[in-house]
C-alpha cells in the first residue's frame, strides 16, 4: 500500500444523475447509486451568497481517489452527513496515480415565517 492509499480513509456513496421522462413530455432528474469509492475529502473554500431572498453558503471541497474510479461531473457524492456535487474531475500531472475531484456543498439558511 502506498502512502497515498493509506490516506484514503472514507467510503463514499456515488450517485449518477440521469434524465427520466416525467410522463408529460418533459424530463426530470433522477439519481441512481453506482459502486462506492474509497477516498479522502477536504474543504477548500467558502463563500456566502443571497439568491431569491435566501442566504446560501457554498463550500468547495476536493475529493481525492485512486485513478480509474468511476466518477464524473454531475455525480452526487455522500459520506455520512456530507453530500456534495461533483463539479469537475482532474488528473494531476497526467500520471495515472490519482484523481482530484472538485466538489460543491450548499448550505441554506433556515427560513422563518414573518410574525412567528
Amino acid at each position: 500500500m502506498t502512502v497515498f492509499e493509506s490516506l484514503l480513509i472514507s467510503t463514499f456513496t456515488v450517485e449518477r444523475r440521469d434524465r427520466v421522462s416525467d410522463g408529460s413530455g418533459g424530463w426530470a432528474i433522477a439519481y441512481s447509486e453506482t459502486d462506492p469509492i474509497v477516498g479522502r475529502i477536504r474543504p477548500a473554500s467558502s463563500a456566502e451568497r443571497e439568491a431569491a431572498d435566501r442566504e446560501e453558503r457554498q463550500i468547495t471541497h476536493v475529493l481525492y481517489v485512486r485513478h480509474g474510479e468511476d466518477i464524473a461531473r454531475g455525480d452526487r457524492v455522500t459520506c455520512g452527513d456530507l453530500t456534495v456535487e461533483v463539479m469537475g474531475v482532474r488528473e494531476p500531472s497526467l500520471m495515472g496515480h490519482h484523481l482530484e475531484i472538485d466538489c460543491l456543498e450548499r448550505q441554506y439558511e433556515a427560513v422563518e415565517e414573518a410574525g412567528s
